[in-house]
């Protein structure tokens, strides 16, 4: 049982450094690099979990939250930061046809809401995360 848990636990620590790659990554991303990062990073996303831009886009809110589920906490967290990041530099690029700002935001609220009702803490970083979501979907 302890070498399950040990793996298990390996496995969380490897997936939360990927995700934080892929955060410090995208967020240093400019100008012509953007829509390739971006790319790569969907890529990425799902190889390792099953899950695109694309997919989040299309999920409908039930799905998404089933979806969820199966995710380890801290993996909704970088989850969230990874969105808001995408966003951002969505936003600030002519990518915006290429993908749906608005429903990424929107799918972002929705994993705040799941992150804050497991959460035993307060987070200001899930708060300004959330307004960085809140601000796009408004």
């Amino acid at each position: 049982m302890e070498q399950e848990t040990d793996y298990i636990l390996r496995e969380v620590k490897r997936l939360t450094l990927f995700i934080s790659k892929l955060i410090s990554k995208v967020s240093t991303l400019d100008g012509d690099e953007i829509e390739n990062g971006i790319k790569e990073t969907d890529d990425l996303m799902r190889k390792e979990w099953n899950l695109s831009f694309e997919k989040i886009i299309t999920l409908t809110n039930a799905e998404f939250i089933v979806k969820l589920k199966k995710l380890p906490e801290v993996h909704l967290e970088k989850l969230a930061e990874l969105l808001a990041e995408i966003t951002k530099k969505i936003n600030t690029s002519e990518l915006e046809t290429g993908y749906d700002t608005k429903e990424i935001a929107n799918k972002g609220l929705i994993l705040i809401k799941s992150i804050n009702k497991k959460a035993k803490t307060f987070s200001i970083k899930r708060m300004e995360i959330n307004k960085i979501f809140e601000q796009i979907v408004n």
